[in-house]
């Protein structure tokens, strides 16, 4: 099967492994297929334009270019030079995020495209998101990211005995912006407000919402290896921004008066069409907490219908009002060992929750789609009977067919060697990011 992977991946040292997982888990659990990988900041060459593809996926990175600025000039850029996707007989599969921002835009993308397969991380919104594209493309339930079984062998090298942990309650977030609505204000407001409401009771809290205090690679699990009580909360927002219009004006309000409240924008901006709706999906950090056996304190949520209060972890009030309940259920031994394990339970040992389940879901689903619109795919499935040395040399062939490729496409453009030198670097990075865990 030959698969073209559209993506925004440039520099795989500092990208959030989440990220990495998502975007290549093809390449991991289904080697024995031909990929072309493909960042959007690479030349369009005529090879890539001329290659015939069974599949094309445009990964979550690469579907960001929706809100790129300005938009009449970079996404009209996008759509221009890739049209040849549109014209495409390929099998393409959207794995779309954050559908709630810009998505008049992504609707008429993926429609104008003709995409067969959306991978929807809020499902149940998926018909107000996609009312053209939903005509012709199929639309199951995604998650924002699954369980990688490298992670997992990983973390029993990480992960440090409960009671010799460091940190007790540990927490990275971003603060997003407002047009995310209050909901989307839940996940940084979340810390401040568990770091206030349980000063002075003698704990140690890692938490932060600093962009500087951001752990990629290997460093996010060892942190999250590292702390007893990880917080949480369901990744959204409560606003639905159709055309970016919200965003301008946010933005645009911010340039004229940057310490401007959440309150002000909202009056300006959003007024009376906050928290009508709540679009939320359970996020990467849920999974990996589970792996890492760190006793969870979250926000009660949907948590894909897969974790309850109480049984699979402590339940804090957005504003954390609970504290004193929190703190007593902390002090439970015996009971966060019991949500621990049972936490585990529900979400590692549910298949539905890993990267090995969403590609044989995903090659099923191609090799469908394939037979109904006629195309002659020929399909590699996961190859679990295989030995590992057959995976490890299909892989190593799959990483330099990639090579290969991105050579030929230098050497169309005339770019100088020094570059393919580079270009080297960056895919023996991607090679050792991703074979070291197939090893795992």
């Amino acid at each position: 099967m030959r698969v073209l992977i559209l993506h925004e991946i440039d520099d795989i040292a500092s990208a959030r492994r989440t990220s990495v997982n998502h975007a290549f888990c093809l390449i991991k659990y289904a080697p024995q297929n031909e990929y072309t990988l493909h960042s959007v900041r690479q030349p369009v060459t005529s090879r890539l334009r001329n290659q015939c593809f069974d599949a094309i996926i445009l990964d979550t990175t690469f579907l960001t270019w929706r809100w790129a600025k300005p938009k009449s000039l970079r996404l009209d850029r996008i759509l221009d030079e890739y049209a040849f996707i549109a014209k495409s007989d390929a099998v393409k599969i959207a794995l779309p995020q954050d559908e709630y921002d810009h998505t008049e835009l992504l609707d008429n993308w993926l429609a104008d495209w003709k995409v067969d397969l959306i991978y929807s991380v809020c499902h149940e919104h998926s018909d107000e998101f996609y009312p053209r594209a939903g005509k012709h493309a199929a639309i199951v339930e995604g998650l924002t990211g699954y369980i990688d079984d490298a992670d997992v062998a990983m973390m029993q090298r990480f992960s440090v005995p409960f009671r010799e942990r460091k940190i007790d309650v540990g927490y990275r977030a971003k603060t997003l912006p407002a047009y995310f609505g209050r909901f989307g204000r839940m996940k940084s407001e979340l810390g401040d407000h568990f770091r206030s409401m349980m000063s002075g009771r003698d704990l140690k809290l890692d938490i932060s919402t600093h962009p500087g205090d951001v752990l990629v690679g290997d460093a996010w699990l060892q942190f999250l290896g590292n702390c007893k009580f990880t917080l949480g909360c369901e990744s959204g927002s409560s606003l639905i921004d159709p055309k970016g219009k919200l965003r301008e004006c946010v933005e645009s309000r911010l340039r004229r008066n940057p310490s401007a409240s959440f309150e002000e924008l909202e009056r300006a901006c959003f007024s009376g069409q906050d928290m009508k709706r709540a679009y939320s999906a359970i996020g990467p950090r849920l999974l990996e907490a589970a792996i890492a056996g760190s006793c969870q304190i979250l926000i009660p949520g949907r948590y894909a219908g897969a974790l309850n209060p109480g049984e699979h972890y402590i339940p804090v009030e957005p504003d954390c009002s609970n504290a004193d309940e929190v703190f007593r259920q902390m002090q439970d031994d015996g009971a966060n060992e019991a949500r621990i394990n049972a936490c585990y339970r529900a979400l590692i040992g549910n298949p539905k929750f890993h990267y090995r389940h969403f590609v044989s879901d995903l090659l099923a689903q191609i090799r469908s789609i394939g037979d109904r619109k006629g195309l002659a795919i020929v399909g590699a499935g996961l190859g679990e009977a295989a030995k590992e040395a057959d995976l490890r040399e299909a892989f190593t062939r799959s990483v330099l067919r990639v090579y290969q490729n991105h050579v030929d496409d230098m050497k169309e453009i005339g770019f100088v060697p020094n570059f393919l030198h580079t270009l080297a670097v960056v895919l023996g990075r991607l090679v050792l990011t991703l074979g070291h865990r197939i090893r795992g």
